[in-house]
This record gives structure tokens, sequence and C-alpha cells, in this order.
């Protein structure tokens, strides 16, 4: 266990959440609030009574498994990556407004089912603000009993930001992810090549220095969504950035002038 920590007041509620557990394992995405999570335990409970479990599909960004699986080798924490079966599931691949339930019901059927482990409780990273947002994933979670710790303890995600500056975790700045499966408008049904390539397509854009980026489908055009301080650097390398659209078999590629969380008539995104 980790030598003792001055607890500031959110720090010290969470402690008081943790004192009920005694083998933990964190629903592990690779964003800010489950890595959180995950990092929180290793302050409050011996590393031997801790796991972290990631699962992975065609819906998962390339770069999130890659940070989820970093999360854990730095914290020094035991981890588990599982591939899941939700593209199986035709309720999934329907993509409507309940896609999340199916996607969450599915994997933690298949962490509750992996044979050879001792889960203990299975910890998430919801909190306060998730409560705000449409989120049809914590019903899942709710009817396997997933213990959400951040909510209990009555974090935010400012909370949650401010208390990774504060003691200088590796993670603080990394922004909002969701699933591939986000990209798709509602209604169109998923498709894993599309998945896949909206994914590297996204990871190309990255490479010009922006953190942040969507590419959202609709019947065969692509959408740009990033922050609007990042427009001008899309603007300068709009003929590289439609070349890339290209070689990965996208025709038409447009820039969304409302910027970053417009998401009008596409699919509802869940952070985390």
């Amino acid at each position: 266990m980790s030598e003792p920590i001055s607890q500031p007041e959110p720090l010290a509620r969470l402690a008081l959440v943790f004192k009920k557990y005694e083998q933990v394992t964190v629903l592990l995405s690779g964003g800010l609030d489950s890595s959180f999570v995950l990092w929180a335990c290793t302050q409050f409970l011996p590393k031997d009574c801790i796991k972290a479990v990631t699962c992975y599909s065609a819906t998962t960004p390339r770069h999130e498994l890659a940070r989820a699986i970093k999360t854990a080798e730095i914290l020094g924490v035991e981890h588990i990556v599982l591939s899941s079966p939700e593209m199986e599931d035709e309720d999934f691949c329907r993509n409507d407004d309940l896609r999340c339930y199916y996607c969450k019901r599915s994997r933690l059927s298949l962490i509750t089912q992996t044979p050879g482990y001792n889960w203990g409780t299975l910890l998430d990273g919801t909190h306060l603000d998730d409560l705000k947002d449409y989120r049809p994933g914590m019903k899942a979670a709710q009817e396997f009993g997933i213990s959400s710790p951040l909510l209990e303890a009555g974090l935010d995600r400012a909370a949650i930001e401010s208390l990774a500056i504060e003691y200088q975790l590796p993670f603080p700045d990394r922004p909002a992810e969701s699933c591939l499966a986000t990209r798709i408008k509602t209604g169109q049904r998923l498709d894993a090549d599309l998945m896949a390539q909206l994914d590297q397509l996204e990871d190309a854009v990255r490479t010009l220095g922006i953190a942040l980026v969507r590419a959202r489908w609709n019947d065969g055009e692509i959408r740009l969504e990033v922050r609007s301080e990042d427009f001008p650097v899309i603007m300068d390398n709009r003929e590289e950035i439609t070349n890339i659209a290209r070689n990965r078999g996208f025709s038409a590629i447009s820039l969304d002038l409302c910027g970053y969380g417009s998401r009008s008539g596409f699919s509802k995104e869940m952070n985390e």
C-alpha cells in the first residue's frame, strides 16, 4: 500500500467510500475518470487487492486501449484485457438510442462470466456530472451491481481534474473519449470496417497536433468535429486531410463549424 497522503476534503470523502471495499476491479477505459478511480484504489487498498479490466472491440479507438494499458502499467496494477462480443449482438449493431445499454450489458456479462478471476467489487468512473446526461449504460451497470466511488463521494469532473493536477497524475489533460459507435449516426447500422477507417482518419488528424477530433459518418459523408480553437489547423491542412480521407475510401468530408460538442443528429456521445 502507498504511504498515507494528506487528504483534502474530496479525497477524504473518497477514502471513506473505499473503506468498505476489500477486493476491487476497476472497469478501466483509459479515460481520466476510470484512470483516477484506479489511482485512488492504489492509495487506499493494497496492490494485491486491486485489478483493472479493459474490454475492447471494433468500437474501441486504438489510442484509448493503449492508454488503458499504459495507465495500469504506470500504477503497477494487474490488468486483464478482454475481447468483447458486442458486435455479435444484433440489438447493439442496430445502433438505436439504447446502444450503450446493450454494449455495457454485453461487456459486463463477459467480465462476470470469465472464469479464473476474483473480481471482487467492480468499480466504474461514473461521477456527479454523468447524472446530467442521457446514459443508458448506467442502467446495465446498476443491473450488474457496479459500484461508483466517485459518485458516492460526491465528486464531479472539476474535482477529479483538480485532484489529478494536485497529485501530478499522468493523465489530467486527457481529452474526453467515447467509443467509435458514436461516430455513426443513430439508426445507421454499425460496421466494424467503417469504424476502423474512422479511427485511422482520427489518428491521422491527431498527428497535426489536434488532441480532440471526431470523424462523424452520415450516409457516406464525413463531418469532422474539433474544438473551435483548432479550426485554423484544419484549414491550413485541409488538402492533406482531404487526401487522407480519400485514401481511406471517403469521398466527401466537411468541417462542423459549430465545433466539438454540437453533435446535431448524431449518436449521443457517452464518455468513459
